[in-house]
């Protein structure tokens, strides 16, 4: 049976001077996006540092609460039709990036700069825009979060994880 979703979701926020830390999603929900996943019943600091450990190992010393935003991106357990996201920026962190986790979310990682995340902006708005045809807008992230799952287009030209286009640009990252 699939795990059950609190419809709760963190994403960290992790700079290294003006980079960022973004990881290529190996699994559903493809895409690159913050460390990132579900609360399960942890408050969004805690739930921060496990996954900050569990996807890119790295150990938050100190984190704070940057956002919070409510979005119609569903996921693949049971009842996850929303998710209530919290985005933490990890102020102080230790370690060194290592994806080869035992859970082996992350296929890649790549510290990007402002550039490069508007690439993998854009990557999203032309897909939506021209392979699924529909306006990319909160309200679509539905049908937009299954295109990216199931088109092959999308895995051929990556861009932001849909959920983390909407994030981006409400913290001004894009």
């Amino acid at each position: 049976m699939a795990k059950r979703c609190d419809n709760t979701s963190v994403g960290i926020l992790v700079r290294d001077g003006q980079k960022i830390l973004l990881i290529e999603r190996k699994q559903y929900n493809y895409g690159f996006a913050l460390p990132a996943g579900h609360g399960d019943g942890d408050d969004p600091l805690t739930c921060a540092k496990k996954e900050l450990g569990e996807e890119v190992g790295l150990t938050m010393l100190e984190g704070e609460i940057k956002l919070r935003m409510l979005l119609q991106n569903p996921c693949n357990r049971e009842g996850g039709t929303h998710h209530d996201w919290s985005v933490v920026e990890a102020i102080k962190w230790e370690g060194d990036v290592n994806i080869h986790q035992p859970d082996d979310e992350a296929k890649s990682y790549l510290w990007a700069d402002k550039n490069r995340i508007s690439e993998n902006a854009e990557n999203l708005e032309h897909f939506v825009a021209f392979v699924v045809g529909i306006e990319l807008s909160p309200e679509n992230l539905p049908q937009i979060v299954k295109a990216t799952n199931e088109r092959p287009e999308w895995k051929q030209c990556l861009g932001l994880e849909p959920p983390m286009y909407f994030l981006f640009k409400e913290l001004g990252i894009i």
